[in-house]
C-alpha cells in the first residue's frame, strides 16, 4: 500500500546577529528533563556549554549558577540566560540555546512500517509527519492508523485500559482530509494494524492471500483481487471456509455475499472439467 506523504516544515527567522540554527523545528519545543542544550555565549567560547537537563528541570551555568529550564522554550531560555549575564558579568550578551537531543516529549510508533520505535515529538508533530519518519509502510498495513492517548491522569504504556483511540482513515488522510491529520501529544503511541486477510483459492488465476478493505468485501471483489477467474472455473457459487468459535465451518456463497476477515474463498471446477 502506498501512501503519499506531504511533511510541512517550519522555517525560523533569526536576528542577523546569531547564525542559523541546525535544530529541527525545535523553537515551540519545551524543555524537559533529560533534553541535551547546546549554549553559546557569541565573543566568549569560555562560557559555552552542552548540558543535560537534570529530573527537576534545571541546569548550572557558569556566572549565573541553577537555570530553570522545564517547559520553557529555547527562546525563553535564551532570554533568560542573556538576561542574568547582563547583570555585571557580560556587556551585550548574544546567547543561542540549540535543543540538540530531544528526550523528554516522545510519541511510540509501532506495527507495519518500515522504521518502528521511539520518535521525539518536535520531529514528527502529526500523524503525516510521524509517519514519514516511521514508514514507508509496509505491505502488509491496514487502512487505518489508530493514536493511543493516554487519559488524564493515567500512566503508560497506553492500551486499551488506560487510552482514548483515535481512529485515522489512510484513505481519507491521503485525500488531504485535515481532520485526519490531527496533531500528536507527548507520550502518544501511534499503531498501523496489519491489514485483515482473506485468502481466495481454487480456480483463480493467482491464488493468495489478499488485504481486505476496512469496508469490507464481496466473493465476487475477492476473486477479483485474485486475478478473476481461471479458465473452467464455476463462477455461479464458491465455498466460503470461515473459522468460527476454531472451527472451520463450510458456507456455500453466491458472487454478491459477503466476506469477513480471516475467510477463505474457494472457487470450483466447472462440473464435467477434469
Amino acid at each position: 500500500m502506498v501512501l503519499a506523504l506531504l511533511v510541512l516544515g517550519l522555517c525560523l527567522q533569526d536576528p542577523p546577529a546569531a547564525p542559523p540554527s541546525a535544530e529541527p523545528a525545535g523553537a515551540r519545543h519545551r524543555v524537559g528533563a533529560e533534553d541535551v542544550l547546546r549554549i553559546t555565549v557569541y565573543g566568549h567560547p569560555d562560557l559555552n556549554q552542552d548540558v543535560v537537563v537534570e529530573p527537576d528541570g534545571t541546569f548550572d551555568f557558569p556566572l549565573i549558577g541553577r537555570v530553570d529550564a522545564g517547559e520553557r522554550t529555547r527562546r525563553e531560555l535564551e532570554d533568560d540566560i542573556a538576561a542574568r549575564l547582563a547583570r555585571g558579568f557580560v556587556r551585550d550578551p548574544q546567547v543561542r540555546v540549540v535543543i540538540q537531543v530531544h528526550r523528554s516529549k516522545t510519541v511510540f510508533v509501532m506495527g507495519e512500517l518500515s522504521r518502528p520505535g521511539t520518535y521525539p515529538l518536535p520531529d514528527g508533530r502529526t500523524v503525516v509527519e510521524i509517519l514519514s519518519r516511521a514508514g514507508p509502510l509496509l505491505p502488509t498495513a491496514g487502512g487505518e492508523v489508530l493514536v493511543l492517548r493516554l487519559r488524564d491522569g493515567a500512566a503508560g504504556p497506553a492500551d486499551a485500559a488506560n487510552a482514548e483511540v483515535i481512529r485515522i482513515d489512510l484513505e481519507k488522510l491521503q485525500s488531504g482530509v485535515l481532520a485526519q491529520n490531527p496533531l500528536l501529544q507527548p507520550d502518544d503511541t501511534v499503531l498501523v494494524p496489519r491489514a485483515s486477510r482473506v485468502f481466495v483459492s481454487g480456480e483463480v488465476r493467482v491464488p493468495g492471500a489478499y488485504n481486505a478493505p476496512s469496508g469490507g468485501m464481496t466473493v465476487r471483489q475477492a476473486i477479483s483481487l485474485a486475478g478473476g477467474f481461471a479458465k473452467g472455473a464455476a463462477r455461479d457459487t464458491a465455498r466460503i471456509l470461515r473459522p468460527i468459535e476454531g472451527r472451520m465451518t463450510e458456507l456455500k456463497a453466491k458472487p454478491d455475499d459477503a466476506v469477513a476477515p480471516g475467510d477463505t474463498v474457494v472457487v470450483e471446477k466447472k462440473k464435467g472439467i477434469f
